[in-house]
């Protein structure tokens, strides 16, 4: 995704604007910073040099924490837009006060900039990913003045068309763009659906430094959902119910089912609308999902590109006991309805 021009000049216009209403010059000193990560980092570091604190061993047992949590990549994306932003104020006298963080004094926008639902759903990722990657940075009991402030402002967004991170200073102010890349899976025939984000074999919204969010099917997930790194066990031990439901539906019921070493209830029996196939029924333990279910092995009643057919697992109610009356449930029917049924597609 490419940031058009008149899109940019709109952000530093309406942060242009937060800085005249409290009457502070906008600063000449202005640095894009190449994801909210880095900023995340960069701005309360910057801000730290700026105003005279010149411990090298805590500096740079800071950066060294960002390098082991964030990435090397992102930690030259610190170092540079830290280098950037105090250029001046490091070569000179201290500015003191001057480089002191705006946030609190600048206003709310005046009305929300008009966006789409999936910004919203971006914005909440990167709150949550920015927020644990500093606590695992600098979230320790250790405290000094970077740590502080890095804690305290790494959260920043600007009201502004698309959405843009920004972190607002006396003397200078960093900008993040909207991200270089986003995946969307299709809304499908439903007229009311929205596309939602999704990709299966990375972040479904990256920017260029390597920072980026993984999403399945609409829900915001840890990495290792969508590289399928998790173990069963892992899976199962998952603490969030959507996080587990993704997870199980990247390894595939199918492996799923084998890997977790669930109960099967009864023998495979022939499924009667996908004549050569069997189903096969499997208790869920506890937890797993919300309520108690049972899951159903089935196989796809059409062929796939490669001439495989897909086997995939269905939930149903625990009280099912057998895997025709589970079937039959999942189309609405009796089990002996489902019984004569035609050939499923």
């Amino acid at each position: 995704m490419n940031t058009p021009l008149v899109e940019e000049e709109q952000a530093f216009e309406a942060a242009r604007a937060r800085y005249q209403e409290i009457g502070v010059p906008f600063p000449e000193c202005v640095v894009r910073v190449s994801s909210p990560l880095a900023g995340t980092f960069a701005a309360p570091i910057a801000a730290c040099l700026a105003t005279g604190h010149r411990n090298r061993r805590v500096l740079d047992s800071v950066l060294r924490a960002v390098d082991d949590t964030a990435g090397e990549r992102i930690g030259r994306a610190v170092r540079d837009a830290v280098e950037a932003a105090t250029a001046g104020s490091t070569r000179g006298s201290v500015h003191g006060a001057a480089a002191t963080a705006l946030h609190a004094d600048l206003p709310a926008a005046r009305g929300r900039a008009k966006r789409d639902d999936l910004w919203d759903t971006v914005n909440e990722a990167v709150d949550a990913d920015l927020r644990a990657a500093v606590e695992a940075a600098v979230g320790g009991a250790r405290q000094d003045t970077i740590r502080g402030e890095i804690r305290r402002l790494w959260r920043a967004r600007l009201p502004a068309p698309g959405v843009w991170w920004w972190w607002p200073f006396r003397d200078f102010v960093l900008f993040c763009p909207p991200p270089s890349d986003v995946h969307r899976e299709p809304a499908g025939e439903d007229e009311q659906a929205r596309p939602r984000l999704h990709r299966a074999d990375g972040p479904a919204v990256a920017w260029k430094d390597g920072f980026g969010l993984c999403f399945w099917r609409g829900t915001h997930v840890p990495p290792a959902v969508v590289d399928d790194t998790l173990t069963a066990d892992e899976i199962i031990r998952e603490p969030n119910a959507e996080i587990r439901r993704c997870a199980i539906e990247r390894r595939g019921w199918d492996r799923f089912v084998i890997e977790a070493r669930l109960d099967q209830i009864g023998p495979a029996v022939p499924d009667p609308g996908n004549p050569g196939q069997t189903l096969t029924l499997h208790d869920v333990p506890p937890g797993v999902y919300p309520t108690n279910v049972r899951v159903l092995l089935c196989t796809n009643g059409t062929v796939e590109r490669d001439g495989t057919r897909r086997r995939f697992g269905l939930t149903v109610p625990a009280a099912c006991t057998d895997p025709i009356e589970a079937a039959a449930w999942t189309y609405g029917l009796t089990p002996a309805q489902y019984a004569q049924a035609q050939r499923r597609s």
